[in-house]
């Protein structure tokens, strides 16, 4: 116990180190994982019944996972539903739910995980599948074992594979979120523009997972990068954005600042009109700027890091640009 204890403090504060962050968190974290549990199915298949005995090892192996998935997943599903609206979690919703309604949403990552895991059992199948034929056969134990020396061999280099496989396949994930961390970074810092964050998430596109990006999934990183610039645009701190606090954003998107443009954006913004724009109804309109390429084309080319002075109000310009 004390062992794991320190093992697992060590592992936190490697985490802190961000040259070695990416690989603790993709190799080292998986690999002690894994190592326990191998070593749970390899001692109990030590000594001459093994056949038999292993399967303990297994099952001790198979309870212990099962419920470390059960029951955090149903705890989180109890206590973390929300009222459902037209198909989608309602966040926003209080009072009291009844015992069977409302419900969650999940990441993108968990359905890829959740593959991941079935992909898993085709490797357990490798050795079970000739194991269960050769017992129906009526083979005894000794002709079990015997015949079942090449697919062990088979199954052992085939989850080797599968490992390296997840592994660099870790890999590359902490990459791409270490990528991310650093262009946060260079936001806070105020060296990033708004533009050049929208412009970032349009075009990394690093690995295959990333080329298939959901829009959910898109949304989620969004929000990521969004949050430092919407604290920049909250001047008096109330986590909403008002029809004041806007010039500083259209100057970085490149939109012309008359009174009237700001208005109209404002109010565009404000899809609930509750005379505020919240943190979510500013991703959105983020993100429907990042979706518009002739937008985008025209934030990357006028937009301005320091806030100019507004321009006074010229109608008759605004009505022929109309």
């Amino acid at each position: 116990y004390q062992s794991s204890g320190l093992i697992s403090g060590g592992s936190e504060l490697l985490m802190l180190v961000p040259s070695v962050a990416a690989l603790v968190g993709s190799i080292v974290l998986p690999i002690l994982g894994a190592v326990p549990d191998g070593m749970m199915v390899l001692f109990s298949g030590v000594g001459p019944n093994a056949q038999e005995t292993v399967a303990v090892g297994v099952g001790a192996l198979a309870g212990s996972t099962v419920m470390l998935l059960t029951f955090p997943w149903f705890i989180c599903i109890v206590y973390g539903r929300v009222p459902i609206k037209n198909g989608a979690p309602d966040f926003a919703g209080k009072g009291a739910l009844p015992r069977f309604g409302g419900g969650i949403s999940y990441e993108p990552s968990i359905r890829s995980n959740c593959k991941l895991m079935l992909l898993t059992t085709l490797l357990y199948a490798v050795i079970q599948l000739p194991a269960t034929k050769l017992e129906m056969d009526g083979a005894t134990m000794k002709e079990q074992s015997k015949g079942e020396h090449g697919v062990a061999l088979f199954g052992l280099v085939a989850c080797v594979v599968a490992f390296m496989g997840y592994l660099a396949y870790c890999v590359l994930d902490a990459t791409e979120d270490k990528q991310l961390a650093e262009v946060i970074k260079g936001i806070e810092k105020k060296q990033i523009s708004l533009a050049a964050a929208l412009d970032f998430i349009l075009h990394t596109k690093g690995s295959e997972k990333e080329q298939s990006l959901t829009q959910n999934k898109q949304k989620q990183r969004l929000k990521l990068i969004c949050k430092p610039f919407f604290r920049t645009y909250d001047v008096n701190k109330d986590k909403t954005l008002s029809e004041d606090e806007l010039p500083l954003l259209m100057a970085d998107l490149g939109f012309r600042q008359s009174s009237r443009r700001i208005k109209a954006t404002f109010n565009k913004q404000d899809a609930n009109k509750d005379g505020v724009v919240s943190f979510d109804e500013f991703v959105e309109f983020v993100y429907g700027v990042m979706s518009d390429s002739d937008a985008m084309k025209n934030a990357l080319a006028n937009s301005r890091s320091e806030l100019s002075p507004m321009p006074a109000d010229d109608d008759e310009e605004e009505e022929e640009e109309m």
